[in-house]
């Protein structure tokens, strides 16, 4: 298999993302039934690409093959206030799974050394609990 790059992700990247984040929706799990819901999952995929915080996967044709959408708590915080990240959505393209991506975009988003809260779905398939726990993110 060839060689995974990384880079930040870009509001561009927006679109890209949210395709891949359709396929893994079963597994996290995510409720897209109604146009309302899947259009509230793409704003949010959009505001979480702009942060700067936010990790791409590519393959050798530059597709996005992961992701880890990362962005400041901006509720209930104050300008200069200590920032803290949320890690809301990550995914790996089946085919590319267990080859370090996601740990390797996870060290990314640690290595701006700043708190990072998050919430796994007790119903989430993915088994992300697991490797959070294994990267010490607990």
């Amino acid at each position: 298999m060839a060689e995974v790059s990384y880079r930040p992700a870009e509001l561009g990247d927006a679109a890209d993302i949210h395709a891949l984040l359709l396929i893994l929706a079963p597994e996290i799990p995510l409720l897209l039934d109604t146009l309302e819901r899947e259009e509230a999952l793409y704003a949010a995929v959009r505001n979480f690409a702009r942060s700067g915080e936010s990790w791409l996967a590519l393959d050798e044709a530059g597709a996005v093959v992961g992701f880890v959408l990362a962005a400041p708590v901006e509720r209930g915080r104050h300008y200069g206030e200590s920032e803290v990240l949320e890690l809301r959505y990550a995914g790996v393209a089946a085919g590319r799974r267990r080859l370090g991506a996601f740990a390797e975009m996870l060290k990314r988003v640690c290595g701006r050394m700043l708190p990072i809260v998050t919430t796994v779905n007790a119903a989430n398939k993915s088994g992300i609990d697991r490797r959070l726990d294994a990267t010490g993110f607990w």
